[in-house]
């Protein structure tokens, strides 16, 4: 009984408290076992050690200051884990509550050290929801998706009081979710609706008493596309719109609909490019950040809309 609990032991030592920079040596390790009521001789200690290495842990000794034993790789690097961890940190959904809860699970697959340093770089997004509802909606969409199922949901704004104030009169929607989609800090569903024949997604942290329905057949969909045509997961037609775009901004351009699209020549340091995309104030908001750097150059329906919204905001401004 003692050995087996023995090498569990150590395998715990070694991948919660070393790594090259704090080494252990032989008389910690016995110091350690004792501490939990195993008493140990060297000679089956090294046995141990080998049996590790010999199971896949990359256990090395450096002869060289700081001299000890130490787990040289684990599972996931430091920087993986403060990537995942910034993700965590920075996401607008997840209460602060969640948030450390996940942190320290996180941390916990790395050494005590590592964790340590980690620990002093968490920057937590102050606009942290304070609701933990959201969790258990994504929690109960995925396994929906998974079985197939139908949903019905209530779908809220938020008042000035912070208090919910239901669309269409609190009346439920119904929906087939097909994926959720992480954009802009949240998650959104992506499902079919049989009243409008048509695909759309819906904030998760605004869907409210959902309910699974009934186990349902699904039509073929691509995500991919679905993802790459709805702006920042804005509502809008998508439509095919050609831009003139300056050189010192096609790199952004690039950013926010991927290294496919063809920019051509247009004149020196002007180029256009051809997208589509959803023709939402979204959108159109993003175009006006860049000023004179870019311009809708069809369709001109979208033209005549950028143009009254300027015309309205310059008379709003000006009066």
């Amino acid at each position: 009984m003692n050995k087996k609990a023995r090498i569990l032991l150590l395998l715990d030592f070694f991948q919660h408290r070393t790594n090259e920079q704090h080494p252990v040596k032989m008389p910690m390790i016995i110091d350690y076992l004792e501490s939990q009521g195993i008493q140990s001789e060297r000679k089956a200690i090294y046995s141990d050690i080998e049996t590790l290495k010999d199971w896949g842990l990359d256990i090395l000794y450096s002869s060289k200051p700081p001299v000890g034993y130490f787990l040289a790789s684990s599972d996931f690097d430091l920087v993986e884990l403060k990537i995942l961890i910034d993700a965590i940190s920075s996401s607008d959904f997840l209460t602060k509550k969640k948030t450390e809860s996940l942190n320290e699970r996180l941390l916990s697959l790395t050494n005590c050290h590592d964790a340590n340093e980690l620990r002093k770089q968490i920057l937590l997004n102050n606009k942290k929801f304070k609701n933990e509802q959201v969790f258990y909606s994504l929690d109960s969409l995925q396994t929906a998706i998974h079985n197939n199922m139908s949903i019905e949901f209530r779908y809220f704004d938020l008042t000035l009081k912070n208090e919910k104030k239901y669309r269409k009169d609190a009346t439920y929607y119904s929906l087939i979710p097909y994926a959720l989609i992480y954009e802009n800090q949240r998650y959104y569903c992506v499902g079919y609706s049989t009243k409008h024949n048509s695909f759309s997604h819906y904030r998760v942290d605004k869907m409210d008493d959902l309910q699974q329905i009934e186990k349902i057949e699904k039509k073929r969909f691509n995500l991919q596309k679905y993802q790459s045509t709805n702006f920042n997961m804005s509502i809008g037609n998508i439509e095919t719109i050609t831009l003139q775009v300056d050189e010192s901004i096609i790199s952004t351009v690039i950013d926010s609909f991927g290294q496919d699209i063809i920019f051509q020549k247009l004149e020196l340091g002007i180029y256009t490019v051809t997208i589509q995309t959803t023709s939402s104030l979204t959108f159109i908001s993003w175009l006006l950040q860049f000023r004179t750097k870019i311009k809708v150059i069809s369709p001109l329906s979208l033209v005549d809309e950028i143009t009254s919204m300027l015309k309205d905001m310059l008379s709003y401004y000006t009066d």
